[in-house]
């Protein structure tokens, strides 16, 4: 799944940026820097499950939830823990109905929800964001990033911006990733597509499961790593965020729909028609953090197999069904993988 599914894993990044670029005042930037971890905080009540289901339950459960309607979930288990898997492919279009019922089987009984990794910051993050003496988030004085594109794909940059109802100039001032991260960023707000996240932590949270992030990464070395990628790399992540704009109002409900009933083949089409690859392997910053998205969520799993009880994990399809991902790793492990082909 490249492309968007591939992005999955940094999309915490656009609200910090969105806000710096507004300048709020510091107060107001703080709360909105940790407001995606706070709301993963979630309840501390242990569930009331402490004691590992039977095997019989185990087959019962797998069973149970192999017969209901909803997106691709994988499960693994050892004689004293369970886990379940569930992959996104990207934001969904507000309101688009989804069965939620297998999901929800899944987390019946679980000891926590494991989500994706949040962006965390502080008030000096806001001054260098927002000051950036020294250019590095920002372009040089008199330096624009559709200056430093090619014509064919500034003008594409121009139209995209205008689609989801901003002036070009609106991200002239920052280096090239940034300005696409908040470009894309603009298009979900503007085509009103929200990741479904938080209604996975919403069923969490009414049966009492502990909500966690996978880890807290600090906003500034994520910005400052993007930021200094190579300008034929960013010229390739600029090319993705036009791409990702210019499909989203055709490939978004189409997306949604395949997710919402586990429909792995048809999102690998739409993800392997984008134009992703040569920004997701030649960015640098983007390459490493998606490795250690990966490294971070294989010893998490490894961590959850050795715990007793069940454990569920909210995970990009990409880090989960490419060649080489956390199901082939679960799987050289020795471990069953139960749960669609991909």
């Amino acid at each position: 799944m490249r492309g968007i599914g591939r992005l999955v894993s940094i999309l915490p990044l656009f609200p910090i940026a969105r806000l710096a670029r507004r300048a709020l005042a510091p107060a107001q930037f703080a709360v909105a820097a940790f407001a995606l971890a706070a709301s993963l905080a979630g309840p501390q009540t242990a569930p009331a499950q402490d004691v590992p289901p039977s095997p019989a339950a185990l087959v019962e459960e797998v069973e149970v939830i192999a017969r209901l309607p909803g997106p691709a979930l994988w499960r693994v288990s050892t004689p004293t823990s369970q886990l379940w898997i569930l992959g996104l492919a990207g934001p969904l279009p507000k309101g688009f109905p989804w069965d939620d019922r297998r999901v929800a089987t899944a987390l019946d009984g679980a000891r926590e929800l494991v989500l994706p990794p949040a962006a965390t910051g502080g008030l000096g993050d806001v001054f260098s964001i927002l000051v950036d003496p020294g250019h590095v988030l920002h372009m040089p004085p008199g330096q624009t990033v559709r200056g430093d594109l090619p014509p064919a794909l500034a003008g594409r940059m121009e139209a995209a911006a205008r689609s989801v109802g901003q002036s070009p100039s609106h991200y002239d001032h920052w280096r090239p990733v940034l300005a696409a991260l908040i470009l894309m960023s603009d298009g979900n707000r503007h085509n009103a597509v929200v990741p479904p996240i938080m209604r996975v932590a919403g069923l969490a949270k009414s049966r009492r499961v502990k909500l966690r992030p996978l880890a807290n990464y600090k906003v500034m070395d994520l910005l400052r790593g993007l930021a200094a990628t190579p300008p034929e790399a960013a010229q390739a992540c600029v090319s993705l965020a036009i791409d990702t704009i210019e499909r989203l109002p055709a490939d978004g409900p189409r997306r949604a729909a395949a997710w919402a009933k586990g429909d792995l083949k048809t999102l690998k089409a739409i993800g392997d028609a984008s134009e992703g690859g040569s920004c997701l392997d030649a960015a640098p910053a983007v390459a490493a953090l998606r490795d250690r998205t990966a490294a971070d969520w294989a010893k998490e799993l490894g961590r959850a197999l050795a715990a007793p009880g069940k454990t569920v994990v909210v995970i990009d399809l990409d880090s989960l069904t490419r060649k080489g991902g956390l199901l082939d790793q679960l799987k050289a492990q020795g471990l069953e993988v139960i749960g669609p082909t991909y």
